[in-house]
């Protein structure tokens, strides 16, 4: 998927992006695992964000 780094993705994009279902995401936002900009009722997320979260979650292959 290629991101523009410009512009807030929507629970579908930032779900697909991270490879889970969107109420997997909903959770996480809920529980405040993962950063998201509202706009009115509606979450948005940055793609640096995201791409943070990746990095913070990395585990070392053994």
């Amino acid at each position: 998927m290629q991101i523009d780094n410009n512009r807030l993705l929507n629970m579908d994009e930032a779900s697909s992006l991270l490879g889970i279902k969107k109420n997997t995401l909903y959770q996480m936002v809920m529980r405040r695992e993962i950063a998201v900009v509202k706009i009115g009722k509606l979450n948005r997320f940055r793609p640096e964000d995201l791409q943070a979260f990746i990095n913070e979650n990395l585990t070392e292959r053994i």
